[in-house]
């Protein structure tokens, strides 16, 4: 690179940001393309996207950069004049290339510069092009992704080097034990998803019509500042009395709190983005995996247009691909057996997204083979984590909520996708830290479906305020469903637990005042009741008095407080004083276990 470019940061900078978002345009439009080979405009859009970062960083001086989009450009050119058809080796070449060029683009983003081992590649990349070419290695690519050390890849070169016939890198590998096919495709992806995640966090496109509204805001609130001002030196000087000067500094107020509330939403609406920018890197992955478990797949996307916030996009992609992945491995069967079962050889995954109030709902089914609850059931009951006479009494979901716990699976036999027991509980664990809930369905046979209900944003929680004992709690507003009066006398205990009757449903009740020690109400004749929704359960917390709503900030509980599964954390009231904002999906497991405790 010129030393001319290395003193321009910015304009470094720039070209990143535009090659990563042309790379990811790729990784969607590559994996179409396998499926629709003679699709024209697909190609012609890879072709340009490669085309513009060759010349881009030839006019920055980036060799290693230029010498492999150079010779990736070449193949693609092939295809476009048809001198040869796009065949599965073809596209696996590509892709590498497509990834290399992301690990280097990567490096520029972080300010390194090491020296690449491109020859392999740039020789796959021309064999390619002739219909008796070779086959990819893959020992720079393991070696970055650190699957395997470089010691082992040299050591697995000089042995295909002396063989007769020459084996596959990737073949060789896998009878050394080193690695095996699952884990090959399974991790590339996954690493591929999770570090693009990373890189779009450093830098975000804002719509100018958003920063045009952001501005005008904060316009209308220096106006209202210097209004503030004038009143506070009209009062001083004796220009106003007492009562004219309250009366208008209760407009001023009024008008003071629509603006900041309207900058609040403004605020947020700038740190708003796609969601495509998760699932775009989804097509590619599902394609990967597919291949190495030897099934056939399509991936359905919808609703990429929702927006969410900037900073949920790194927190929700984790659990997706474990979500997509247990799909992949577990829900869709293999093509023979989809034949016996009268469906079709492929299997279908599907993703999308929608917005409900302030929440962010992401579906991920598949049609294939279902849980089947009696499994679960049974290794529940092996596990002691149910007795026999608590498991007549559970309903299907209750069942399938089994499969959230640590250590919790009925897989056979364990392999490098799944069958150990974790990834489930990670995808829960993860979700009720960002405040949001999964929820599983699934019927034997036809497939399964999750949702991931999130909130829109971390930045601002609606709560709803109660007070127990004198001590004031928050509750997330999107967990309350009601608010209700009821009388002592309408609780009732069954099973050593206590219930209400709610419109012909028996729901669990839960007294906050007991769980946290505190002294008992003055006057407990007329209760005062909230009912909570989670994940398609509801319970009633017992409070002694409903405050109100409000809009505040999260903040996260220090080390003495991080072990307590009730409490999401804390948040400061307009008084300066700390409230405690309870978890629902906390104080659910409270209740069920007071339940599994009492049935013992």
């Amino acid at each position: 690179m010129s030393d001319d470019f290395l003193k321009d940061p910015e304009l470094l900078q720039d070209f990143v940001v535009e090659s990563e978002e042309a790379l990811q345009r790729m990784d969607e439009d590559m994996v179409a393309l396998e499926s629709a080979p003679n699709d024209g405009n697909l190609l012609n859009r890879i072709f340009r996207s490669i085309h513009t970062i060759k010349g881009t960083s030839g006019f920055l001086g980036l060799e290693p950069i230029v010498k492999l989009s150079h010779r990736t450009e070449d193949v693609l050119n092939t295809l476009r004049r048809g001198d040869c058809r796009l065949t599965r080796r073809m596209m696996d070449v590509l892709l590498s290339a497509r990834d290399q060029l992301g690990r280097m683009l990567a490096d520029l983003r972080n300010h390194e510069a090491p020296t690449y081992a491109l020859d392999d590649l740039l020789h796959e990349l021309e064999l390619v092009q002739a219909p008796s070419g070779g086959s990819p290695t893959l020992g720079e690519i393991l070696v970055a992704s650190k699957i395997i050390s470089p010691e082992t890849v040299a050591s697995a070169l000089a042995e295909q080097a002396n063989q007769t016939e020459p084996k596959k890198l990737g073949e060789i590998l896998v009878e050394k034990g080193e690695v095996s096919p699952v884990e090959i495709g399974e991790a590339l992806s996954r690493q591929r998803v999770t570090s693009e995640t990373q890189s779009d966090l450093k830098t975000m496109r804002v719509d100018v019509r958003k920063l045009d509204e952001l501005i005008n805001l904060v316009g209308e609130l220096v106006l209202e500042r210097n209004r503030m001002v004038r009143l506070s030196r009209d009062l001083s000087s004796g220009v106003l009395d007492h009562s004219a000067f309250e009366m208008a500094l209760g407009l001023s107020t009024a008008r003071l709190s629509f603006v900041t509330e309207e900058l609040q939403i403004a605020s947020l609406k700038t740190r708003m983005v796609p969601i495509e920018s998760v699932f775009r890197k989804f097509p590619r992955l599902v394609r990967d995996v597919a291949r190495t478990v030897n099934k056939e797949v399509q991936l359905v996307l919808e609703g990429q247009d929702t927006e969410i916030d900037k900073t949920m996009v790194e927190l929700i992609a984790d659990p997706l691909v474990h979500l997509v992945r247990n799909s992949l491995d577990h829900g869709i069967e293999l093509p023979e057996i989809r034949e016996q079962a009268g469906k079709p050889r492929e299997g279908t995954i599907r993703l999308e997204a929608s917005q409900e109030g302030d929440q962010i709902v992401i579906r991920i089914s598949d049609d294939g083979a279902g849980i089947n609850p009696d499994r679960i059931l049974a290794k529940a009951m092996e596990k002691g984590l149910v007795s026999a006479e608590r498991a007549r009494a559970l309903t299907k979901r209750e069942i399938l909520d089994f499969i959230f716990l640590p250590g919790f699976s009925t897989a056979q036999n364990a392999n490098n996708l799944s069958g150990r027991g974790v990834g489930m509980d990670v995808v829960r664990s993860n979700l009720h830290k960002l405040n949001g809930q999964v929820e599983l369905e699934s019927e034997v046979g036809q497939g399964t479906t999750l949702r991931l209900r999130v909130p829109l944003t971390l930045a601002i929680l609606p709560v709803l305020l109660v007070e127990v004992s004198e001590e004031i709690y928050a509750l997330p507003l999107r967990s309350v469903l009601e608010t209700m009066r009821m009388r002592a006398s309408e609780i009732h205990c069954v099973e050593g637990c206590e219930v209400l009757r709610l419109r012909g449903e028996t729901v669990a009740l839960l007294r906050l005042r007991e769980m946290f020690g505190l002294a008992k109400a003055k006057n407990e004749s007329v209760q005062k009741i909230v009912i909570l929704g989670i994940g398609g359960r509801r319970i009633a917390l017992l409070v002694d008095q409903l405050i109100g709503q409000e809009s505040t900030v999260i903040k996260p509980l220090g080390t003495y407080l991080h072990g307590s599964t009730q409490l999401a954390g804390a948040t400061i009231s307009g008084d300066g004083r700390v409230r405690l904002v309870l978890d629902p999906a906390g104080l659910l497991a409270t209740i069920s276990a007071l339940a599994q405790g009492a049935t013992a």
